[in-house]
């Protein structure tokens, strides 16, 4: 006569099976959330920031220092190198060129690199002439 499982090992196995199963968030979702510039650097050069991104969605909010805001549509590509995040002023038409920023997203921090007008960012520095933007996720 075979032993039937119990329910505990049938648990227990299925409860792994959907461990390993999960997809890990994309970074379409860890964007998410209001984002604070710390920092921004240019060829070496850097300065105390204090502005903000809040992406929710397809949109981003871009707050100056001042309170000025720009709002945008997105689209991450991060299969490219490096890793894009495409933006369109809101009311742009979508067949209009984008503006490719670079990002490098780690937990709570996030690199952004944007690169002179007409082109992409090379690399995740600000050399190139790329202005460098360190951004932590806001706890609040």
């Amino acid at each position: 006569m075979k032993p039937f499982p119990t329910l505990a090992t049938v648990a227990s196995a299925f409860f792994i099976g959907v461990q390993s199963n999960a997809k890990a968030p994309d970074d379409r979702t860890n964007i998410q959330g209001v984002w604070l510039a710390q920092k921004e650097s240019l060829n070496g050069k850097s300065k105390q920031v204090n502005f903000r991104y809040v992406f929710k969605g397809d949109k981003v909010t871009f707050t100056d220092e001042t309170g000025r805001e720009e709002k945008y549509t997105f689209k991450l590509d991060p299969m490219s190198k490096p890793k894009l995040c495409l933006i369109w002023p809101i009311g742009s038409d979508k067949k209009s060129k984008p503006v490719a920023v670079g990002y490098r997203l780690n937990g709570n921090s996030l690199t952004l690199i944007v690169a002179p007008e007409g082109k992409r960012p090379r690399d995740i520095s600000d050399n190139y002439d790329q202005e460098l933007i360190v951004c932590a996720r806001s706890r609040s």
